[in-house]
C-alpha cells in the first residue's frame, strides 16, 4: 500500500497562491506592455522609413537626371548610417538598378534580419519625380536593431519586475501567515489539545480576521459546554464510584472497600517488627432494637455506632460496614499489637453513653470485638476476616460488650528424623 503524499500547510498554499497570482499578473501585463510598444515601435519605424525614402528620393534626384551613381551613394551612406536601415536600392524608371546601399553587419545581424522579415516585411517606397515626370523609385528596407534592443530591454525589465513581484508576493505571504495562518493554527492547536488530552480548559485567542474571531468565539463557547459536561460527568463518576464503595447509611467503606484495601495492605511489606490488625465488630442485640423500635430507630443506632467507632481511631485506619450490624476496622501499621487493644477497649467504652433516638427514646447498646493479626494469625483476606470473626464469637461468649484476641497459632511439629519412631 503506497503512502500517503505529505499534505501542504496552510502557509505553503498562501505562499504558492500569493506568488502565482503575482507572476500572472506581471506576466499579462508585461505581455501586454510588449505588444503595445511593439505596435507602437513599429509604426514608428514604419513613420521613419517612409520619411527615409522620401529624403533619399530628393536627395538622389539630381543623381538620377545626370545618370551619375557615385553621386548617388553619398547621400545613401549618410541616411541609412544614421538611421535603422538594413538596405537602401536607388533604382531607374524602368526598374533597373541605379545605386544601392547595404548596412554592415553586426554581431546579431542575423537576428536583426530575421526579426526584420518578420515584423518588416515589405520596403517602404518612394518616387523620384523630375518636372512632373517619374525617372525612378527608392526601397528602404528597415532594420530589426531598434526591434531587438526594445525586445531585450521589454524581457530584462520583465525579469527585473517578476523578481521585484516575488519579493513583494513573499512579503504579503509572510502578512497574510500572520494574519491569518497563525489564528488557525492556534484554533487548531487547541481542538488537538481538546481531542487528544481532553484540555477543556483552553481558549483560543481574539483575532484580528471577523471570520476566524466567529470561528474561535464558537469554539470556545463549545470548550466551556464541554468543560461544564465533563464537571458534571466527573461529579457523577466520583459519586458512582463512591456508592460502589461506601455504605449509603453510614457513609462507612463497604464489604469490598474493606476487603480490598486488606487484600493491598496484605501485599504491601511492613517495617520491621510491625503488623497489622483487623477488628472484627457486631453489636449485641441489635435484632431486638430493630424488632421493637423499629427500623428508624435501628438505622440511627448504627449511625451513631459508626461515628463512636470511627472517633476512636487514628485517621489512617479503616472502619468500614460490612452489613448489617456488623462492622471491621483495619489498622496498619502497628508497632506494638496492644494499641489494636486499646482501640477496641476505647470502643467498648464509648458505647456505654447512651443512644437518643429520633422518638426522644434513649437507648444503650454493646460491641463484641474480635481482633486478629498478620501475620501471626494468616497473610491473605478470607484467613484474617475468618480469625477475627472467630475471635468477636470469642468475645460475646465471654458475655459480650468487651473484646477479645483470636488465640495465637500452635506450632507446626517438625518432622521426625528418618528411622526414628513415634513414641
Amino acid at each position: 500500500m503506497s503512502a500517503t503524499a505529505p499534505r501542504a500547510d496552510l502557509a505553503t498554499l498562501l505562499r504558492r497562491a500569493h506568488l502565482r497570482v503575482a507572476l500572472l499578473a506581471v506576466l499579462l501585463a508585461g505581455l501586454s506592455i510588449l505588444l503595445v510598444g511593439f505596435a507602437s515601435l513599429r509604426n514608428y519605424i514604419d513613420d521613419n522609413l517612409r520619411l527615409s525614402a522620401h529624403t533619399i528620393a530628393h536627395a538622389v534626384e539630381a543623381a538620377l537626371v545626370f545618370g551619375d551613381p557615385d553621386a548617388a551613394a553619398e547621400p545613401l551612406a549618410l541616411i541609412g548610417s544614421s538611421e535603422p536601415i538594413a538596405r537602401l536600392e536607388v533604382r531607374h524608371g524602368d526598374g533597373s538598378p541605379f545605386a544601392a546601399w547595404t548596412a554592415p553587419a553586426g554581431r546579431l545581424g542575423a537576428v536583426e534580419n530575421r526579426l526584420a522579415a518578420l515584423a518588416l516585411p515589405q520596403p517602404m517606397l518612394a518616387e523620384v519625380v523630375f518636372e512632373g515626370r517619374r525617372i525612378g523609385s527608392v526601397r528602404v528596407y528597415g532594420s530589426g536593431r531598434d526591434l531587438l534592443v526594445f525586445i531585450g530591454i521589454s524581457v530584462a525589465c520583465a525579469l527585473l519586475c517578476l523578481a521585484l513581484t516575488a519579493l513583494v508576493a513573499l512579503r504579503l505571504s509572510q502578512r497574510a501567515s500572520t494574519e491569518i495562518v497563525d489564528p488557525l493554527r492556534r484554533l487548531a492547536a487547541a481542538i488537538s489539545a481538546t481531542r487528544q488530552e481532553r484540555a477543556f480548559h483552553r481558549r483560543v485567542e481574539v483575532a484580528e480576521i471577523a471570520e476566524v474571531q466567529q470561528l474561535g468565539s464558537d469554539f470556545n463557547a463549545l470548550l466551556e459546554e464541554l468543560a461544564r459536561w465533563q464537571a458534571q460527568l466527573d461529579s457523577e463518576n466520583a459519586s458512582l464510584a463512591h456508592q460502589a464503595r461506601h455504605d449509603p447509611l453510614t457513609g462507612l467503606a463497604n464489604r469490598k472497600c474493606f476487603e480490598d484495601t486488606l487484600d493491598e495492605a496484605l501485599h504491601r511489606p511492613l517495617p520491621l517488627g510491625a503488623c497489622l490488625a483487623v477488628l472484627f465488630i457486631d453489636g449485641d442485640g441489635f435484632k431486638a432494637i430493630n424488632d421493637q423500635l423499629g427500623h428508624e430507630a435501628g438505622d440511627e443506632v448504627l449511625c451513631v455506632i459508626a461515628r463512636r467507632l470511627r472517633g476512636q481511631v487514628r485517621s489512617s485506619d479503616l472502619v468500614a460496614r460490612l452489613g448489617g450490624d456488623e462492622f471491621a476496622v483495619l489498622m496498619t501499621p502497628l508497632d506494638d499489637p496492644e494499641q489494636a487493644s486499646r482501640a477496641a477497649a476505647a470502643m467498648v467504652a464509648a458505647m456505654e453513653r447512651p443512644i437518643a433516638l429520633p422518638n426522644g427514646h434513649r437507648i444503650r447498646c454493646s460491641l463484641s470485638i474480635g481482633i486478629a493479626f498478620a501475620p501471626q494469625h494468616a497473610s491473605d483476606t478470607g484467613a484474617l476476616l475468618r480469625a477475627a470473626d472467630m475471635a468477636m464469637y470469642g468475645a460475646k461468649r465471654r458475655g459480650r460488650n468487651t473484646f477479645c484476641c483470636a488465640p495465637d497459632p500452635l506450632p507446626v511439629p517438625l518432622p521426625s528424623p528418618a528411622g526414628a519412631h513415634a513414641p
